[in-house]
This record gives C-alpha cells, structure tokens and sequence, in this order.
C-alpha cells in the first residue's frame, strides 16, 4: 500500500512545481502508471489550472498594485515635491523585494523546466540510438548470412 504522503508529494510536484508525471516517477521511483492514475483520481490537472490562474492573478495584483503606489509617489514628488510617507517608501521597498524574488523563482523554475525536457528527451533518444543499431546488426547479419 502507497503512503499517504507520497501521494501528497506527487500531487504538489505536478500542481505546484509543474513537474512531468515522467519526472515524477523518476524522482519518486513509482510507476508512471500509478501516477498517471493518481492523477485522474486526484483531478490534478483542473487543480493545476487553477493553481496557474491564481498564481499568476496574484502576480498580475502586485504588478500592478506596486506600479500604482510608486507612480504616484513619483507624481506626488514631481507635482508637489513631497517625498512619499515612510509606510509608502516601506510598502515600495518591500514589494520590489517580494517582486524579485518571485522574478527569480519564475525564472528558477522555467529554467527546472528546461533542464527537465532535456533529460527526457536524452531519455528518449537513447533507446532510439540504441534499437536502430540493433535493427542495423541484425539487416547485415541477415545479409551476410
């Protein structure tokens, strides 16, 4: 019987982490066909659609928010020249650090993302070499024979 907690970890690695069921298999050593089963019990598909829609709301919001506060500080500034409060300046510095550091952790993963199809398409090609090199011996033993 399947521990509830790998499962679990599974579903967040393809929810979350955007993990393929390969690699979800490779790195968890279980089946893909487990996992693919998983994951139609599981409806993980729907739920990583959300997951994306929110996700990327949510950074659309901070965008956004961010850009409005810190247009209008520059706008007060320049109108008025007042600096911004110390909680704007707090807010600014804070969400760009926020911004940054989800930045990085899009391009983190995007960059998991590439490295993860390489490896499988290496995956994919190996077996291919290797069985065209079978089917090559075997034409020419069958001619030389």
């Amino acid at each position: 019987m399947i521990d509830e907690s790998i499962k679990l970890l599974a579903s967040q690695y393809y929810i979350e982490n955007q993990m393929s069921v390969a690699l979800i298999a490779k790195k968890l050593t279980i089946s893909e066909k487990t996992l693919f089963n998983w994951k139609k019990e599981g409806n993980w598909e729907d739920k990583r659609t959300r997951y994306l829609k929110t996700q990327y709301s949510t950074n659309q919001t901070l965008y956004e928010l961010l850009h409005l506060v810190a247009n209008k500080a520059v706008d007060d500034f320049k109108t008025e020249g007042t600096m911004p409060d110390q909680k704007t300046l707090y807010f600014i510095m804070n969400m760009a650090g926020k911004l940054k550091e989800l930045k990085s952790f899009e391009n983190q993963t995007a960059e998991e993302k590439a490295l993860e199809l390489k490896e499988l398409n290496n995956e994919k090609q190996e077996p291919d070499k290797t069985s065209q090199n079978d089917l090559l011996q075997k034409v020419l033993k069958a001619l030389t024979e």
